[in-house]
């Protein structure tokens, strides 16, 4: 029997119960008609269990916007006038009143449409052996749903933890193509550096080739270089040779060119003594006396008859110094053509 003098406090009393014995009295108060719903109403007892995050079990209502996410849950989703409408059509609260928290029995007579003031005075323990079975059976459907939630709570903390370690391979997946790919980054940075090294290295040989071909040019450059300056060296020595044999050839030529030009100066004094010796015989002949004329006449004739013996020899001595001129002329010339 629940306390309170009338039924308005018999209903606060019932309402103040915990979610499972407001459960386990509304059934006793109704199990004729609400026993294929009992484990309806666990499910309604293990729902307001979770959603009252203060009191959890041992709680006996829900504030109006945890009511709403009960109803939700249970596909009744009402509005906020709506929820207060059904609460008051059950008389359960005044029509001016704002319920603060709505008990899991306000919530079973608005649904089941009961009378709130049988529920608060029905019999409890007038058939005992029916209400001890009922008792026993809620009892085993509240076991059957203890261990089916036991069974579900390890379900979701298997799920989670699946979901964690989904989650975490996931993870390590991501990281693992992330490191894939940072490898595969690193990887071709490698052989890019790789190929601008062998790129590089093959232009060093290729310039190291280029430097010994031109090493090679300039040192072939420089033995030909040699070999023109020795050529040169021995040219010129054969230059010199030939310069010294045109000298010594060029010295019997000199001295006979020489020997010739004195012969020439030579014969060119006795001519000129010896005409002048006849223009001063011809004017002798021409003037002063008859002896005189005479022996300058006579004298001028033995003149013109014969060369004076210097005059002769100086010829003589050109003629000489001619033939000795031309026989010493073509060695010189042949020696001079060899040095040139």
């Amino acid at each position: 029997v629940l306390p309170g003098n009338d039924d308005n406090e018999k209903l606060v009393a019932l309402c103040a119960l915990p979610y499972k014995e407001q459960a386990i009295w509304y059934l006793n108060a109704n199990w004729d008609t609400m026993q294929p719903d009992a484990e309806l109403l666990w499910k309604y007892v293990e729902r307001c269990a979770e959603l009252d995050d203060q009191d959890h079990e041992e709680g006996c209502g829900l504030d109006e916007m945890k009511a709403h996410v009960f109803l939700e849950k249970f596909d009744e989703t009402l509005t906020v006038r709506a929820l207060r409408e059904r609460l008051r059509e059950t008389g359960a609260i005044g029509q001016s009143q704002r319920p603060k928290i709505v008990p899991l029995t306000h919530y079973l007579l608005f649904k089941y449409k009961s009378d709130w003031h049988k529920l608060v005075n029905s019999a409890q323990g007038d058939n005992q052996e029916e209400i001890e079975q009922a008792q026993q059976m809620l009892k085993d459907v509240i076991a059957a749903f203890e261990a089916a939630a036991a069974r579900a709570k390890e379900a979701r903390v298997a799920l989670k933890e699946a979901e964690a370690s989904e989650a975490e391979a996931k993870t390590r997946e991501a990281e693992a193509k992330q490191s894939e790919a940072a490898a595969k980054a690193k990887e071709a940075d490698a052989k890019a550096k790789e190929a601008d090294a062998i790129a590089k290295e093959e232009s060093v040989r290729a310039k190291e080739a280029e430097a010994v071909a031109r090493e090679n040019e300039a040192k072939q450059s420089e033995a030909d270089a040699k070999a023109s300056e020795a050529a040169a060296k021995s040219t010129e020595e054969q230059a010199k040779q030939r310069e010294a044999e045109a000298l010594e050839a060029e010295k019997p030529f000199k001295e006979a060119q020489e020997e010739l030009q004195k012969a020439l100066a030579d014969l060119k004094k006795e001519e000129d003594e010896y005409n002048g010796k006849i223009a001063d015989a011809e004017k002798r002949s021409e003037s002063g006396g008859v002896v005189q004329k005479n022996k300058a006449k006579a004298e001028l004739a033995q003149l013109k008859a014969e060369d004076p013996l210097p005059l002769r020899r100086a010829k003589i001595t050109l003629e000489s110094a001619n033939k000795r001129a031309d026989k010493a002329r073509a060695p010189f010339e042949a020696a001079s053509k060899q040095a040139v």
